[in-house]
């Protein structure tokens, strides 16, 4: 598994109809859609890990190479998007700043996405990345931190697997 080949899959449902018909739990069905940004340089990604002090996953840094980012099963209301490399950065500008960020996130960790319509935050932990953990990822709720067991690219496939539901709440 790599992260181009789950993105290549995704993109050929998607290639005729620039929408896909997903089931998701109780039986709800939508249509949504998956937006991506542009991709990012090597350079930008080490620029990035030079001016903020946090380390990129690999398989997160092969990710922003293909595609920068991105709104995923986004029904016109809610959708997860996946932040580009500047919004990551911008996320670290404003912890430096933000009370708010400092009393409840850790400083190693930094921003890659959130949840619309639910109001849910995916962080790296960029420590455990330069411990060389591969479960480096968190998912943060109101009131509840959820460290995954897992990487950004288990966490994509099976987010894309599981047509956008939140599966590591099931």
């Amino acid at each position: 598994m790599s992260i181009e080949l789950v993105l290549t899959s995704l993109n050929k449902r998607l290639e005729k109809e620039k929408n896909l018909t997903i089931q998701r739990e109780n039986g709800e069905t939508l249509n949504v859609t998956c937006n991506w940004n542009s991709p990012v340089t090597d350079q930008q990604l080490m620029e990035f890990s030079s001016k903020t002090n946090h380390i990129l996953p690999n398989d997160f840094c092969s990710f922003l190479k293909i595609r920068n980012g991105g709104k995923l099963f986004s029904d016109g209301v809610d959708y997860f998007e996946l932040f580009k490399l500047k919004g990551i950065h911008n996320y670290l500008n404003e912890y430096d700043i933000n009370i708010n960020y400092k009393s409840a996130y850790d400083k190693s960790w930094y921003m890659i996405g959130y949840y619309k319509g639910y109001g849910d935050y995916l962080f790296i932990d960029s420590e455990k990345v330069a411990n060389g953990d591969n479960d480096y990822l968190i998912y943060v709720q109101v009131g509840d931190i959820q460290r995954l067991s897992m990487n950004f690219q288990t966490w994509l496939d099976r987010f894309i697997v599981a047509q956008g539901a939140r599966y590591w709440l099931w």
